[in-house]
């Protein structure tokens, strides 16, 4: 999966740091992003909560990868906030 691969190397990941995130061996997840093998259920949904992305995110089917469940309330109130500040920028100077 192209994702893991991206999502690991952001995070300055090593295979072998994922495989123990997930339980399996180093070759085991090798085969997961190289494609030979697919992930179970509860292996993608640690992986998806680990980086804190979405399954849709994961699985390519789109390319917004936050997962708002994944934050605190605290945290989606900054980000609400900080997007009604940069709307309210971007409409004082391009409208």
């Amino acid at each position: 999966m192209k994702r893991l691969v991206e999502l690991r190397s952001k995070q300055n990941k090593t295979k072998e740091d994922m495989s123990k995130i997930l339980g399996v061996a180093r070759s085991t997840y090798a085969m997961y992003e190289n494609g030979s093998r697919e992930m179970d259920y509860k292996s993608l949904v640690k992986v998806a909560d680990y980086f804190r992305v979405s399954l849709d995110y994961l699985f390519e089917r789109t390319d917004f990868p936050i997962h708002i469940e994944s934050y605190s309330r605290d945290e989606i109130e900054f980000i609400t906030e900080s997007l009604e500040v940069y709307r309210r920028t971007k409409q004082k100077f391009f409208s």
